[in-house]
Formats: structure tokens, sequence, C-alpha cells
């Protein structure tokens, strides 16, 4: 059976992220499948061997309808190996702050997915996506301007997301053993 990678984004960067994690689990653990949280059908999630979930952070949070996804199926994803990756911007903070803001944004994101997934979620990522300087709000680009500015553009670190991704194989290939 295939390794499911589920994601919920909103201009494209965390199913990017999403596609990178299938293409390197699969190098190692083929088969898998990558579909967005919107399109897929719940009723399948037994068709799978091992799910991984994403979704991209809007105010610390990941959106309403990845929420919505893990608490409907909640009995479902937890029934299986699960693992989980958010997507953010802390990586473009001002540099005196960026390294507090990534450390606070992955504690926070990896305690919200284990309580609403009951502590199943075996390891959890937080990456950097893209950042638009269009898509900031007028008073964040304003406030973190005073203090350094933000940095913009493609942000993410491939090489952290296939590190990631070779961490899930791992488990996995670990999991099989011991069965």
């Amino acid at each position: 059976m295939p390794i499911l990678i589920l994601y919920s984004s909103e201009k494209g960067s965390t199913g990017e992220i999403a596609n990178r994690i299938s293409s390197r689990i699969a190098e190692q653990l083929p088969p898998t499948e990558v579909h967005n949280i919107h399109d897929f059908d719940a009723s399948r999630l037994d068709d799978y061997t091992a799910i991984v979930l994403g979704s991209c952070i809007h105010n610390m949070h990941w959106l309403p309808e990845a929420k919505a996804f893990l608490t409907a199926n909640k009995n479902a994803l937890i029934s299986k190996p699960l693992f989980a990756f958010s997507v953010g911007a802390a990586g473009s903070m001002p540099k005196f702050v960026r390294a507090q803001s990534m450390k606070s944004e992955e504690k926070k994101m990896a305690h919200d997915v284990q309580k609403a997934l009951d502590k199943k979620v075996k390891l959890h990522a937080l990456f950097n996506g893209k950042v638009e300087k269009k898509d900031e709000p007028w008073l964040m680009r304003c406030c973190c301007g005073m203090l350094g500015g933000l940095t913009y553009g493609d942000l993410r670190e491939w090489e952290k997301v296939d590190a990631w991704a070779d961490e899930v194989v791992k488990d996995l290939k670990g999991s099989a053993e011991e069965h």
C-alpha cells in the first residue's frame, strides 16, 4: 500500500514541499501519493500504510481546512504511522528575532498537532516557505521594518526537507522491522 502525503496550502509553497517529501520517500519506500486535503476523499485513508500531513501556518495556526480534516478524521489518522509538517514564515523575521521565532513556532505547531492527534504523531517539522512582500500585512511590514526588516522570497531549505523525509523513511523502516 502507498504512503499518503496530504497537505493544505494557500499559495502553493506547502504543496511543493509535500511533493518534494513524496519524491524523497518514494526513492526509498515506494509508492507514495500526494493530495491536497481539499480534494481528498477521507474514506480512502485506510488504503495507505502511513500518512504525512502538512499545512501552511497563518497566525500560528494550521489552515482551518487542515484543522477540520484532523478533527473529522482523527481516528482513521491515528490508526496509521503518522507524521506532520508545518510551513511558516518565521524564517523571514528580522535576524535578531529569527531563531527565537523559529523555535517558538516549531514548539507551538508540534504541540498543537500532537494535541489534536492524541500525541500519535511520530515526527513533526517546521519548514520555511515562500514569503512575498505583497502577501504580508501592512502593519507587519511596518513593525518589522523598524526592527531590521523582513526577508522575502523563497526561504525553503530543501536539504532540511530532504533530511526530514529521510527521518520518516528511517522510522517507517524501523517500524516494519519490529513487526
